[in-house]
């Protein structure tokens, strides 16, 4: 008996163990991160309800060509999502006059979230004031192959996906918010 008590022991504190080295190798990626280059061609938009567009109509991408556009997957009860809202509302205030648009993608996580009147009600309650999709299928999340949320997209004048932010901007100081609006300057000043 001693013997397996021992053996159990082990096996815990060895899991133990790997659990808080997994955590530090976790927080080590996020306090290094940085947004993602790419260049390829998002998927465009599908579905509805759009909130906080002229007579809730929706926004396509082939529309924001020759302007920067900022893409934002979130969903309401994320409280890394609900971190994040606050930069998008600064850089829609810096950037209005540049007409850049954040376009806010909002995928349920669990059922709660997919009743339109909560997902209106919460979009009110937190002050998005910038177009919000609500993708209660999943069906953008899916074309974006989306796995994070909250994940932010900045797309150039040509309507290319040129950088992607996954999780929270900020997190563990990394400056995010910062970073992606110097991203944000440099594809508003490319032809």
């Amino acid at each position: 008996m001693d013997v397996r008590f021992s053996y159990f022991t082990t096996k815990i504190l060895r899991g133990l163990l790997l659990g808080f080295a997994l955590v530090g190798s976790i927080q080590a990626v996020n306090a290094q991160q940085q947004p993602i280059e790419l260049k390829k061609a998002p998927a465009a938009f599908v579905g509805g309800p759009w909130l906080n567009t002229p007579h809730n109509r929706p926004i396509t991408l082939a529309s924001r060509l020759g302007k920067v556009t900022v893409v934002e997957f979130w969903n309401f009860g994320c409280i890394n999502c609900r971190r994040n809202l606050p930069s998008y509302a600064r850089w829609q205030k810096r950037f209005a006059q540049n007409d850049v648009a954040v376009i806010g993608i909002h995928t349920p996580e669990t059922e709660g979230e997919r009743s339109p009147a909560k997902v209106m009600q919460r979009v009110k309650d937190l002050g998005i004031t910038y177009p919000i999709l609500l993708d209660q299928k999943g069906t953008n999340w899916n074309r974006w192959d989306q796995q994070f949320w909250p994940t932010v997209y900045l797309l150039d004048k040509q309507g290319r996906i040129r950088y992607r932010w996954d999780g929270e901007l900020d997190y563990n100081h990394a400056g995010g918010e910062a970073i992606m609006a110097q991203h944000i300057e440099e594809l508003l000043r490319e032809r």
